[in-house]
């Protein structure tokens, strides 16, 4: 949906929460959500993303009873997509790092390693 009602660019946004379960016995996790945002410039597409996130923020009770928290941390970046065009296969978001050790250890167990050709 447009922020401003006209026909806005996409921008992507990448929300991060915390999530903690009653009883305090389990440290809190975080997550982070790349959202899709269609807005008439980078500060609305901020504004825009720390509102999606405020509204995702939740609590429910599991299934043993004890309540779990989504909380809203905060937009960690929000930038215009890479591709105009959503319609196929595109990459819209980008970003660079130094280590794929760390990034292995933190994201993905299962990522080939390099130049595995896998």
């Amino acid at each position: 949906m447009s922020v401003n009602g006209g026909s806005d660019g996409p921008y992507i946004a990448v929300l991060v929460f915390r999530t903690e379960v009653g009883g305090g016995y389990d440290p809190p996790r975080f997550s982070e959500d790349i959202a899709l945002i269609r807005a008439g410039s980078l500060d609305l597409a901020r504004a825009a993303a720390e509102a999606q996130g405020r509204e995702e923020e939740t609590s429910y009770a599991n299934e043993y009873g004890e309540t779990v928290t989504w909380t809203f941390v905060g937009v960690a970046d929000v930038r215009a997509a890479l591709d105009d065009a959503l319609d196929g296969n595109v990459t819209l978001y980008s970003r660079s790092f130094d280590d794929l050790e760390w990034y292995r250890r933190v994201f993905s167990t299962d990522l080939a390693p390099y130049g595995s050709g896998s």
